[in-house]
């Protein structure tokens, strides 16, 4: 029995350009089994019964690429709200940092944060660099609580 493939549902995006160009690379990082769409799924929007948060519509995707770089590149462990639901966060998030180069963490953000309903601008691998070097000596996970001290929330 031939196994199907698990891609990301099909999305729109107004990115055009390098930004594109990134938005697609990112759509195959999203896609690779084990990586973000085992936990968030084709559509993003996550496994509620296991605890794992949506994409869409979240301000942690679409908000401070900082925070989101950040929790990308050390993972994440801890209880979480997301869309006015709470998570446990009792399954850490993957830390991509050793298992992806600055270009593809830039191009599967890219992807996140222009899919699934969300539009928020290109994240550069420029960006990605500077903040891998500003959290080198950062040990395990981020918690929530820690990213949210250092970047708050946005407002709607």
């Amino acid at each position: 029995m031939l196994k199907k493939k698990t891609e990301p549902s099909k999305t729109t995006t107004k990115l055009t350009g390098q930004s594109f160009e990134q938005y697609k690379r990112g759509a195959v990082i999203y896609a690779k089994e084990g990586y973000c769409i085992t936990c968030h799924q084709p559509n993003g929007k996550g496994l509620d019964v296991s605890g794992f948060p949506p994409l869409n519509a979240s301000k942690w995707v679409t908000g401070s690429e900082d925070r989101l770089i950040k929790l990308t590149l050390n993972g994440l462990l801890g209880p979480i709200e997301v869309n006015g639901k709470k998570y446990p966060g009792q399954v850490p998030m993957t830390p991509f940092g050793m298992m992806l180069n600055d270009q593809e963490i830039a191009d599967v953000l890219t992807f996140v944060r222009n899919s699934f309903g969300n539009e928020a601008p290109a994240v550069s691998a420029a960006k990605v660099k500077e903040i891998r070097a500003s959290i080198q000596d950062k040990k395990g996970f981020y918690s929530p609580e820690e990213l949210l001290k250092a970047h708050p929330l946005e407002k709607e």
